[in-house]
């Protein structure tokens, strides 16, 4: 669904609905054979636990796909070159926009700028022995080795979302609540619009030129998990700028960052704590130990 948002389409969904089938007997064989397991990779009864839903999705995705008329600037994708023409797009253009929410105050968003915006502290941060990041590139510094990192913590979605004046009181700080505010808003009015060549109808599904379901809209985040998710992709592309990170795909987790051959299971908890609890400490040492410098 990402790269269909990006006006991509892949050119072998049968490989990858085979690999994501692997891995999802993979999962299971391994929780069974390790409780411990479940610890730290969810097996195939968590990841479905509404099927038909799972599947609806998938028939609108492929009634698109093989039957539906594709626009003139759709192109195909490869999975070897989805990281980079998907994942890493996603990612920097999250980084745009948090850019433009944060104001044009003539400093571009890096890392330490946002970690400075967000930080609530009456005393300076812990050093952490690194020197100030240069802004991020367009395209990023390759090389080094692979390595590999989880991208995003994933969160349950809310039986009862949270009203504005409650959410708000999640934040550290009145500023960091208004920039989720304004991402939230930001993100809300990208996605009604679709995509090109697309029309939403009444039902809330968005159609292509054909007439043909293109896609169900994404499900509302809250202002929490917008923001988290827009520091995230900031973190992700200033890994990959160091030229010691690259973009990866998880066939059932999604994007993730390739870093040093070990996923790091915690960077989600990290921003959420710079997120809701103003402390910047957690994600400096992370950052500092992959070879991000900051401020």
């Amino acid at each position: 669904m990402p790269a269909w948002r990006l006006g991509r389409w892949p050119a072998r969904l049968d490989a990858g609905v085979a690999a994501a089938l692997a891995e999802l007997s993979r999962r299971d064989r391994l929780a069974a054979d390790e409780q411990a397991m479940r610890l730290t990779e969810p097996p195939a009864s968590e990841l479905l636990e509404e099927p038909e839903l799972a599947d609806e999705a998938a028939s609108l995705l492929a009634a698109r796909l093989f039957h539906g008329e594709r626009g003139g600037e759709w192109r195909p994708v490869s999975w070897r070159d989805y990281p980079r023409e998907v994942v890493e797009r996603l990612w920097r253009a999250d980084v745009a926009r948090l850019g433009e929410v944060l104001g044009e105050d003539g400093r571009p968003c890096t890392v330490a700028r946002v970690l400075e915006h967000l930080t609530v502290s009456d005393s300076p941060p812990e050093r952490v022995g690194v020197m100030a990041a240069p802004p991020l590139r367009e395209g990023g510094a390759r090389g080094g080795a692979p390595r590999t990192t989880e991208y995003a913590a994933r969160t349950e979605p809310e039986i009862f979302p949270e009203t504005p004046e409650e959410e708000a009181d999640r934040f550290a700080h009145p500023r960091t609540a208004a920039l989720a505010a304004g991402l939230a808003a930001r993100v809300a009015r990208e996605e009604t619009t679709g995509g090109a060549g697309a029309t939403r109808t009444s039902e809330g599904v968005y159609e292509g030129d054909g007439g043909l379901p293109l896609f169900a809209p994404p499900p509302v985040r809250s202002g929490v998990e917008v923001l988290a998710d827009h520091v995230t992709s900031l973190v992700c592309c200033a890994a990959v700028d160091a030229g010691g990170a690259m973009p990866g795909l998880d066939w059932l987790d999604g994007p993730v960052l390739l870093v040093d051959g070990e996923r790091v299971r915690d960077l989600g908890a990290r921003v959420r704590s710079l997120v809701e609890d103003g402390d910047s400490i957690p994600l400096r040492r992370w950052l500092a130990r992959v070879g991000v410098r900051v401020g």
